[in-house]
């Protein structure tokens, strides 16, 4: 014989007042007996909106910041006049304004990664075009000059970074001359003196999400793993020790954005097996949900945010523009409580 329970399911719950949305999750009904009404939490649609351009349009750059409101971008491949090419400078954003730094000290070059804050951050390796190589060489960038770093253990490009620039990450990578070369899953962490070799990758790749998490707790979110650069959906954690597979996402990607924490993140951009894409999904914990698409379908961007819910994501290149300048920032859905109408 079935239950009460089982045939009516669960009770609705009884409150005086209503509960934050966040806290009743979104979903969710109860009963408030000060409003004598049935009320239910919901959320609205997040979206993407145009920032300031970045002032040079530039693809394979580093970048690093905590939100939209403070994040630093440099070098990478530029249409920066008179003739493009790999750019040293580097660039601040407070939300409204890009405004120049000093010149980094090392030479211009791309497939370069970032972690830290838009005033204390760290400039990864990097890829040098004339003679090509790769470059181990770090920069520490203090709200005022860039200074020499040390060198990271692995000449590698195409890496990822988070973290801050005295306890920062970076996973995978090409070794050789990027673009060609064989993709490691090489890890390395920084103390903010030495870099030391970590636990590997389980799969090697390169264009890892990047910005996402902190040196002991992060996401290693898609890349790709071959030469060819086919994009893969493959996710793994990291809890300061190993790496372990996690939940894959919707949609393939490499070279594309990520923000926030390995517990709630985004990913967005990239692109997928060779074809950009807009497509945006948000991490909770436990799975990844599809969400609002970026206005332009790009990758090779830089991006920032730590927290889900302030990404920006940094020029980059597109379909349509080779060097895309435009600027894109995140809007969290706005949660609210409704009145269910009942007759």
């Amino acid at each position: 014989m079935g239950t009460y329970k089982g045939i009516q399911g669960e009770s609705v719950e009884v409150l005086a007042s209503d509960p934050s949305p966040t806290q009743a999750h979104v979903g969710k009904l109860w009963y408030n007996t000060t409003a004598g009404a049935f009320k239910i939490a919901t959320e609205g649609s997040g979206a993407w909106a145009a920032g300031t351009n970045y002032p040079n349009g530039s693809q394979y750059g580093g970048s690093a910041g905590t939100s939209q409101n403070a994040a630093l971008a440099w070098q990478g491949d530029s249409d920066l006049n008179p003739t493009p090419g790999a750019m040293k400078a580097a660039f601040s954003y407070d939300g409204s304004t890009w405004t120049q730094t000093p010149t980094m000290n090392r030479d211009g070059g791309s497939y370069t990664f970032g972690a830290g804050t838009s005033t204390s951050a760290l400039a990864g390796s990097y890829y040098r075009s004339s003679p090509a190589a790769n470059m181990s060489s770090s920069e520490e960038y203090n709200g005022t000059a860039w200074a020499a770093g040390n060198d990271l253990t692995d000449d590698q490009a195409l890496r990822n970074g988070c973290g801050t620039q005295t306890a920062a990450l970076t996973a995978g990578g090409r070794t050789i001359t990027a673009p060609s070369g064989p993709i490691t899953g090489y890890v390395e962490h920084y103390d903010g003196t030495t870099w030391t070799e970590s636990t590997a990758l389980t799969t090697a790749r390169i264009g890892i999400g990047a910005h996402n998490g902190t040196q002991t707790a992060s996401l290693a979110i898609c890349g790709a793993t071959n030469p060819g650069s086919v994009s893969v959906t493959n996710v793994e954690s990291w809890n300061g020790t190993s790496w372990t597979a996690g939940t894959v996402v919707n949609t393939s990607r490499y070279l594309g954005g990520a923000s926030g924490t390995s517990a709630l993140a985004l990913t967005y951009g990239g692109k997928a097996s060779g074809t950009y894409t807009a497509n945006t999904e948000e991490w909770n914990g436990t799975g990844w949900t599809e969400i609002a698409d970026l206005t332009t379908a790009r990758g090779n961007s830089g991006s920032a945010g730590t927290t889900n819910t302030d990404a920006i994501l940094i020029s980059g290149s597109s379909a349509a523009e080779e060097y895309n300048a435009s600027v894109e920032e995140w809007t969290s859905p706005v949660y609210t409580v409704k009145t269910v109408t009942v007759s």
